[in-house]
């Protein structure tokens, strides 16, 4: 399973302190909110690619584009991508039973995390 964020992130965005709280709990939320923007993106690339000065994607000597990598090696998942999977995150903690507010209707996800991922979508044919 790809985590778009890490414990840490989560934790920081919905402002968790208490060491008390359910990290299995949290954990499946991150799993899920993960899996969420995954399936919009549906296949799309949700990698920081390196680029050279002039904004130009930088790619390997088969064509492929050179991803942008932590200190450790680990691919960096683009600032939009984390963003919108930090709000599902958001939503699913805050809305645990219902979605009192009608943020998103049936088989959609809310507003907000679309319109970070909607620019970076490949369009599919159903």
């Amino acid at each position: 399973m790809i985590e778009l964020v890490t414990m840490e992130e989560a934790q920081a965005h919905l402002k968790i302190t208490n060491p008390d709280v359910d990290l299995l709990d949290l954990q499946l939320k991150i799993n899920a909110a993960s899996k969420v923007v995954l399936n919009y993106l549906a296949g799309t690339n949700f990698y920081e690619v390196e680029v050279d000065i002039n904004n130009v994607p930088i790619l390997d000597t088969s064509g492929e584009p050179i991803y942008a990598e932590t200190s450790s090696g680990d691919r960096i998942v683009m600032y939009e991508v984390k963003a919108a999977t930090l709000l599902m995150l958001g939503y699913l903690n805050r809305d645990r039973d219902t979605d009192e507010e009608k943020a998103f209707e049936m088989g959609f996800i809310p507003r907000p995390v679309t319109a970070l991922l909607y620019p970076l979508r490949t369009p599919t044919i159903a």
